[in-house]
């Protein structure tokens, strides 16, 4: 049984043809076989490459490709701590207790800061 009508499947192959990196002469070189929606049972199947990367690109063939194949994504952020970085004050989410910022940026402002503050009070 397909999970997606033939005119979806129609603009998925055309989209994978023209924009998917992967897709090349007919075969993805991600698995060294066949492009999966190219096979017999191209509506069926999916591939993660595609509905991550090449799919978003084409607003209305996500929504009916998402429709048909019963996806629904939610943005979720990783991590089991969330905290408030000492540099910037944005929310964030970490595996680890003892993270203070968010990105190498911030980590680089909070040093220099920690830094600066240590030397005028030396001086």
């Amino acid at each position: 049984m397909a999970l997606l009508d033939k005119q979806t499947l129609n603009k998925v192959k055309t989209l994978c043809k023209t924009t998917c990196c992967n897709y090349i002469d007919g075969g993805c070189i991600l698995t060294d076989s066949p492009c999966d929606y190219f096979t017999k049972a191209g509506g069926s199947i999916s591939c993660d490459w595609f509905e991550q990367c090449v799919l978003p690109n084409d607003s209305d063939l996500k929504k009916a490709y998402e429709e048909q194949h019963g996806i629904s994504y939610t943005e979720t952020e990783i991590g089991k701590y969330s905290r408030i970085c000492k540099a910037c004050s944005n929310h964030f989410k970490t595996d680890s207790k003892n993270t203070l910022t968010c990105s190498d940026e911030c980590r680089k402002a909070l040093r220099k800061k920690t830094n600066n503050a240590y030397y005028l009070r030396q001086s």
